[in-house]
């Protein structure tokens, strides 16, 4: 009677052993889909971080563009202020440079075709207004279209 006892308590165990690992195996599988599933969505979460800081830096452009076509409307002769806002729209283009150039090379190219000429303009000695309006309406343009092609994707 005790061989068979002991010889149903092993069978037992190895019975338990082998249904928590199987039982484990279907946990994994699980798993690895819940973990997919957090990095799609944080891929997600990521891409519209970027999408809104993005968003974001090319307002602060727009602003500056806008403030330096206002000076050169009401202050054309004001040569300090035009360059103070030269570099202003040079910082504030900084920082999304390189996300606008990864994201679309294109774009980037086709934007600092009139940016870079411009924020040359503003901030020589002696700035060529008629030049900087070109400018500022040609670049005020292209970013708006980028934008409008960052917000609906």
């Amino acid at each position: 009677m005790k061989k068979s006892n002991l010889l149903l308590l092993f069978v037992t165990l190895v019975v338990v052993v082998l249904v928590t690992a199987c039982g484990s195996g279907g946990d994994s599988e699980s798993s690895k889909e819940e973990n997919e599933q957090k990095s799609e969505q944080a891929s997600e979460n990521e891409k519209e971080n970027n999408s809104a800081s993005l968003d974001k830096g090319i307002e602060k452009v727009l602003t500056s563009l806008h403030e330096l076509k206002n000076t050169i409307e009401s202050s054309p002769g004001e040569t300090g202020k035009i360059n103070s806002n030269g570099k202003t729209l040079s910082e504030s283009w900084e920082p999304i440079e390189k996300k606008i150039e990864e994201r679309n090379p294109d774009a980037y190219e086709n934007i600092e075709k009139s940016l870079y000429p411009l924020i040359g303009e503003a901030q020589k000695e002696n700035p060529d207004t008629n030049k900087l309006t070109k400018l500022i309406k040609e670049t005020n343009e292209k970013l708006n279209q980028f934008k409008d092609k960052v917000s609906s994707s």
